[in-house]
């Protein structure tokens, strides 16, 4: 038997510390859990500034670039939820090895697409055979979103019995910083335009299983090129800058789920924005901020001057008064008698789980990744490299509410 329900590994982070702090201060269940780094110190110095609760828990010295470390490591939790990224693309394909090498469970918070690429294609078949879950995308991208579409998805079943023709996510009004660590991903694939599996960023599909079908989706923002009123959202909006993952793996969960949500479903993502002229406005700063960080000697500059670190993070304040609103709109892929397609809207709320890229992506992970630790009889029996709504779903739906979030579908 696995010593730990969970091995938060990468938890001298920034993320990972957060992750700690969540699981010392939870009530409820009782988890054993532990915390994983690389020095025995840093992570003993982290220990001592967390809640009184955790004064006893367990430190792991793994070395991610040590297979035995992490076969160790691995061997003795039901789930390892891994925050040792920035980038992931270079160091988390052993620790999913691992895992998969025994039987053990994998939760992380990347939005590397060519990083869940190569997972899939190495692992996911042992994956099935050992029934581990591997789940990546478990933060801000793409919990959200890909729960959000499954919901709406969900009822639009339930509701009228269709799939749906498109389903649209909305990020709505919200508040909280850059991640650090997101920003270095970034620049780390662009800087490394030949890295495995790059071109699955460039194809809509780029993350659907063998044999998936594919559909009509050419890009990932529903029609929307910079700005434009979203008819489906009743606003106006821009492109979401992490769209292009977000939408891959709602694309993806429709794959693995055998195309519960429409085997012609769209999916698209967008910014909801105040009006044209703001967005005008944002859609330009968004264009300059891009180019600039394109560039390696206005990106130096930025990182140097105004741009969080890996490993850095914003203030408490600035993370307990984060929040974040998503709507995932769903259409139904036929009219109803005599009128208009049918349409459900699902909403996730941050609730109390406080800023998007940070406190609430530790939140987000720790329950999936509890999920699989304390919930796997209820989770996906397959196995494999799978994604939050398809491995995990209601259960995990479930467990966000009871966490302080607020997801729902609004009434008809």
């Amino acid at each position: 038997m696995p010593t730990y329900d969970v091995l938060v590994l990468g938890a001298t982070g920034f993320t990972g510390r957060l992750a700690c702090e969540y699981l010392a201060n939870r009530g409820g269940e009782k988890v054993n859990w532990a915390m994983a780094g690389r020095s025995l110190d840093k992570l003993e110095k982290i220990r001592k500034e967390l809640p009184e609760s955790a004064k006893d828990t367990p430190l792991v010295k793994v070395d991610v670039k040590n297979p035995a470390d992490l076969e160790e490591a691995a061997k003795s939790s039901k789930v390892i939820i891994n925050y040792a990224g920035t980038p992931y693309s270079d160091k988390a394909l052993p620790v999913v090895e691992a895992c998969v090498n025994n039987g053990s469970c994998y939760i992380d918070i990347t939005g590397e697409v060519n990083f869940v690429k190569s997972s899939a294609d190495r692992y996911d078949e042992k994956a099935k055979e050992k029934k581990s879950l591997i789940v990546h995308c478990c933060g801000f991208d793409s919990i959200p979103s890909d729960i959000g579409a499954f919901l709406a998805a969900s009822e639009m079943k339930k509701r009228h019995n269709m799939g749906c023709a498109r389903i649209r996510t909305v990020i709505g009004d919200q508040s909280g910083d850059f991640s650090g660590g997101t920003l270095e991903s970034g620049a780390y694939m662009m800087d490394n335009p030949n890295i495995e599996n790059a071109d699955a960023m460039k194809k809509p599909y780029g993350l659907d299983p063998p044999g998936g079908q594919a559909g009509p989706d050419t890009t990932d923002f529903g029609g929307i090129r910079a700005l434009g009123y979203d008819k489906d959202a009743e606003s106006w909006a821009m492109p979401f800058v992490m769209a292009p993952v977000n939408c891959r793996i709602i694309r993806r969960s429709n794959a693995l789920l055998g195309y519960p949500y429409g085997n012609a479903c769209s999916v698209g993502e967008v910014m909801e924005v105040p009006g044209p002229l703001s967005g005008s406005l944002m859609v330009s700063g968004l264009a300059l901020f891009g180019a600039l960080f394109y560039m390696r000697p206005t990106r130096w500059v930025l990182q140097k001057t105004v741009l969080p670190a890996p490993g850095e993070g914003p203030s408490k304040e600035t993370r307990d008064n984060g929040y974040f609103n998503l709507r995932a709109i769903a259409v139904g892929e036929k009219a109803l008698e005599g009128g208009a397609a049918p349409k459900v809207v699902a909403q996730v709320k941050s609730g109390t789980g406080g800023d998007p890229g940070y406190k609430c992506t530790a939140l987000m992970s720790v329950e999936a990744g509890l999920c699989c630790a304390l919930q796997k009889d209820k989770c996906s029996a397959q196995g494999g490299v799978t994604t939050p709504a398809a491995g995990l779903g209601s259960v995990l739906v479930d467990r966000l509410n009871a966490a302080g979030m607020s997801l729902s579908v609004d009434a008809a």
